[in-house]
């Protein structure tokens, strides 16, 4: 079974079993990375009827650094999921919050004062991860490897790895597996393993046998 082209636009899938078109098109992310403020990982992908390689243009918002957008490998990013990043933030110090030096002239001379506001650092989202339709992300958030976001969450904290969060702001409905698994998962790194490796043992990958998977790993 050859591993998929990472280069490649995936349509939507038609056929008679499947009666209208499932899916929408969908892009693997990394070749398609341009900021210097982005990294995102092998097999990540997006999915958008309208816009699919267009990610960095329209999800990912005032990304101008200094912290970075950090994605790992295989995971999968909903229609619309948005990056709110650090250079969206206006001081919140004093009386005003107003963004006076974005306009230029006299207002210039805060600039200094206005590029010192707070960033909270990178935004990190794990491996693995599957954030749903319309996912808020922001700035300075880790997402832990294996989480699942509900649809139209807020994730305004950490979130720990193998949890499924919802809501605004997002909270841990329940963690996927237990303490002892997920350590045994973390340690296993699946993600970590050659393309090859992995496309041979897809059914342990996507099945729910710790021991089967174990018994796999290079």
């Amino acid at each position: 079974m050859p591993v998929p082209d990472p280069t490649r636009i995936y349509p939507p899938v038609y056929g008679p079993n499947y009666g209208r078109a499932q899916g929408w098109p969908v892009v693997f992310l990394k070749p398609l990375v341009e900021s210097p403020f982005t990294e995102v990982g092998e097999y990540t992908y997006y999915a958008d009827p309208a816009d699919p390689t267009g990610f960095e243009r329209n999800n990912v918002l005032f990304h101008y650094g200094p912290d970075k957008l950090v994605i790992g490998r295989y995971t999968a990013i909903a229609r619309d999921v948005r990056f709110l990043m650090g250079a969206a933030n206006h001081l919140m110090g004093g009386f005003s919050t107003y963004p006076f030096p974005m306009f230029g002239g006299d207002w210039m001379a805060l600039m200094d004062q206005f590029g010192a506001r707070s960033f909270r650092g990178d935004t990190v989202v794990g491996n693995d991860v599957w954030l749903g339709y319309q996912a808020l992300v922001m700035p300075g958030v880790r997402i832990g490897d294996g989480t699942i976001v509900a649809a139209r969450a807020v994730v305004a904290a950490d979130l720990p790895p193998y949890s499924i969060a919802a809501g605004n702001p997002a909270r841990v409905v329940r963690h996927r597996f237990t303490e002892d698994q997920i350590g045994r998962l973390l340690k296993l790194a699946w993600w970590d393993w050659p393309p090859e490796h992995v496309t041979r043992h897809l059914a342990a990958i996507t099945g729910d046998d710790l021991d089967a998977l174990e018994a796999v790993a290079p």
